[in-house]
């Protein structure tokens, strides 16, 4: 033991510096005391940035970060002037740009670093690659190989500190896998390769996304089983207590969440044509959707099928007008569970990024398309519904010609494949609405 450490002192003196970032929000404070604790406590090197943006604050979490801020060595601390709130997407790219260091790695609130984590890190860590540490969790998400289920608290009142220190050491192997989570650790240019976050994702699939992006660029995406953080998981996105199906707030929220999924579900298949974490997905084709007749039922096949396609025909502008209020919608979700209200939404939607539904949705019929799916609700077109998530599949290596599946007429003049961009483009937020403390 003796030895290790003074191996790890050694290599600690000559350690690449770290930014070690975390977002906090609303009720974190004594998640992100814990967590500042690991990181003083437990790296090698105690001369690290750490750097804490801090997206809403009810709880005081300025006045105390000030208030301990000559405990470290390098603390940072960034606050905004977006009301209410900036977002994890964008606040996670700000973090990246405003980080002092080539190398950043990435914590959520809810989380705690073991021992040596800054040396493990930097064993594994390459240029063009993203490196995920390994989460020890609760059992509240089932088992599984990615993860180590341990209980070590629900809450910062009941964590076992010590207990968790002396099991990170025990599950601790050089056991590398491509799997990609939070907590992750980059080279500023590998994320700045990529675009960082696509902001037009805002509750969830945009780890997904840069997942997709990165394999697609040939940015390596790899899982260290050498470093590991406890994780009391979903603090941030779901909020606390969100485990306890007996608190009615908590379960709304839950329940808002898995609408603001579907949305950002859709909005995956809309970029990717399919969804995966992992695999590399192949790039969808362009496909126009026409859907004949003009009645009220007929939008929400619309609406349904928009995603799997490039452009969606229907009958009239008045249908069209209907699916795009209610396109205008989908934003909801989120603006609840992140407390924003109309006007604050109308101030603050320029710092993301938008799908441009009204290039998607047309009126009439194209006369130059590469493949053209007629939807005619005379016909039963049931069976092609039910396998429209695997059209690609369906559609591959088929030649130039007209046929039939399962309802649906479909033109084919030529297997197109639409690539979505590879460096996302989001709007800037300027930097006069940033303050660094």
């Amino acid at each position: 033991m003796i030895q290790r450490e003074l191996i790890i002192s050694l290599f600690a003196s000559k350690m690449e510096k770290i930014t070690f970032a975390t977002n906090t929000g609303p009720n974190t404070l004594e998640y992100t005391k814990l967590l500042l604790k690991s990181l003083k406590e437990n790296l090698d090197d105690d001369g690290h940035e750490i750097l804490v943006f801090i997206d809403k604050d009810n709880d005081g979490t300025l006045d105390y970060l000030k208030s301990v801020k000559g405990d470290f060595k390098d603390l940072k601390i960034i606050t905004h002037n977006v009301n209410p709130i900036v977002g994890p997407e964008i606040n996670s790219n700000l973090i990246v740009e405003n980080a002092k260091y080539d190398i950043v790695s990435y914590l959520q609130s809810d989380m705690i670093v073991s021992k040596h984590y800054d040396t493990e890190i930097l064993k594994h860590l390459e240029q063009d690659m993203i490196l995920s540490s390994t989460r020890i969790e609760p059992p509240l998400h089932g088992v599984s190989d990615m993860t180590f289920t341990k209980d070590f608290g629900l809450s910062p009142e009941e964590f076992e500190w010590d207990n968790f220190l002396s099991y990170a050491d025990t599950v601790k192997s050089d056991k590398v896998v491509d799997y990609f989570f939070a907590p992750f650790t980059v080279y500023k240019q590998a994320w700045n390769k990529l675009g960082g976050y696509d902001t037009n994702f805002r509750r969830s699939r945009c780890d997904s996304d840069i997942v997709q992006r990165a394999l697609h660029l040939g940015i390596k995406i790899k899982q260290t089983f050498a470093a590991n953080v406890y994780h009391f998981t979903c603090v941030s996105s779901r909020g606390k207590n969100w485990f306890n199906t007996e608190d009615a707030n908590a379960q709304k929220r839950v329940q808002m969440q898995q609408f603001a999924d579907q949305v950002e579900i859709r909005r995956f298949f809309r970029k990717w044509g399919g969804f995966s974490h992992m695999d590399k997905l192949p790039f969808k084709y362009d496909i126009d959707f026409v859907i004949k007749g003009d009645h009220p039922q007929l939008n929400n096949l619309a609406y349904d099928l928009e995603p799997y396609g490039s452009r969606m025909w229907v009958a009239s502008q008045d249908m069209k007008d209907t699916i795009l209020d209610r396109c205008k919608l989908e934003h909801k979700y989120a603006n609840e569970l992140y407390g924003f209200s109309d006007e604050d939404w109308e101030a603050s939607k320029q710092y993301y990024n938008h799908t441009d539904y009204n290039r998607i949705f047309c009126v009439g019929e194209p006369e130059d398309y590469c493949i053209k799916i007629t939807i005619d609700p005379n016909k039963d077109a049931r069976e092609f519904l039910q396998h429209v998530g695997s059209l690609r599949s369906m559609l591959e290596g088929s030649e130039p010609g007209e046929y039939e599946l399962g309802g649906a007429n479909i033109s084919i003049r030529e297997l197109t494949e639409v690539p979505p961009s590879m460096q996302v483009n989001n709007p800037i937020i300027n930097s006069n609405l940033i303050t660094t403390n």
